[in-house]
């Protein structure tokens, strides 16, 4: 996972949360299990791509299958159960980013849904690359003008 901070949000709680966080194993991990009786809790990049869901504090989905496996679970899991204290979750007020806080577009497959399949996802992700790096050429020649 290649993001530093996520944009999250609950749904169905009586006052719902939306928040930045700073994008770690542990400080996903920590919200999760703070918002147990959370409907749902959807982790997305600041550009708005999909990362993971929950439904009352189990893992919905996820499209990081690799960091899912490695990273988060060994975190979460001892939380949920008890064995770990939940740390305090690390927040970031939106007006305190910079354009270096930009984030890059996701290693993971963000277009499952949109049925880019994960043996296509490699060449689909340099074409975007590619794409995004060539609008930046067009818009720096357009601004020299």
């Amino acid at each position: 996972m290649n993001q530093t901070y996520l944009f999250v949000y609950t749904q169905g709680l009586p006052k719902n949360i939306q928040a930045c966080i700073k994008a770690d194993a542990e400080n996903i991990a920590a919200f999760i299990a703070k918002y147990p009786s959370a409907p749902v809790i959807a982790f997305e990049t600041l550009n708005g791509y999909f990362l993971l869901n929950t439904r009352l504090g189990f893992i919905d989905r996820c499209y990081d299958q690799n960091y899912l496996a490695t990273q988060l679970i060994p975190v979460l899991t001892p939380m949920q159960m008890g064995e770990r204290s939940i740390p305090e979750i690390v927040t970031l007020d939106y007006s305190e980013l910079t354009l270096e806080d930009m984030p890059p577009l996701p290693d993971w497959n963000a277009w499952r849904d949109y049925g880019i399949l994960e043996k296509d996802f490699p060449a689909f992700r340099q074409s975007l690359l590619k794409m995004s790096n060539d609008n930046m050429k067009t818009e720096s020649e357009e601004m020299e003008r």
